[in-house]
């Protein structure tokens, strides 16, 4: 076998069992508490700030607010969290977790994105460090194509 084949082998044999068990833990979370895998990461998103807004959400997470808030109404609507006006700004909306996510927590361990920020959150500044450059590195690898 060529020596040089074998990372890029490894890495995308890694890549897909990540995505397979992330959509089987995605699955799983929904038939058991109604919740999608992103669904639940929005919801430790907001475990990590207290105050946030849905405008720093969409910041954090890096998608569209029309998207967050769509999220947020399921979330809402299911009862893991409640939003209120800003007493300072009427124009934003703080976000809070309720009892039931609490529970949520207790009962559910992530896998996936959720889990490696967990675990970052616990390693030393060199560490984190060197996984997001290396991820960084990864994603710039992926994403960089020619269309001619």
């Amino acid at each position: 076998m060529d020596k040089a084949l074998n990372y890029p082998r490894e890495f995308l044999r890694l890549y897909w069992e990540l995505e397979k068990s992330q959509e089987a833990w995605s699955r799983e979370l929904e038939g058991e508490f109604g919740l999608t895998a992103k669904q639940y990461s929005l919801l430790r998103a907001i475990e990590r700030q207290a105050d946030i807004t849905t405008t720093d959400l969409t910041g954090m997470l890096g998608k569209a607010q029309p998207a967050i808030t769509q999220m947020l109404n399921r979330l809402e609507q299911s009862g893991f969290i409640a939003r209120e006006t800003s007493v300072n700004d009427r124009r934003r909306r703080k976000v809070r977790l309720t009892p039931k996510a609490v529970d949520l927590f207790s009962k559910v361990d992530p896998i996936g994105p959720t889990r490696v920020i967990m675990a970052m959150e616990k390693a030393s500044d060199r560490e984190a460090g060197e996984v997001v450059r290396a991820i960084e590195t990864i994603l710039n690898w992926m994403t960089q194509r020619k269309l001619k």
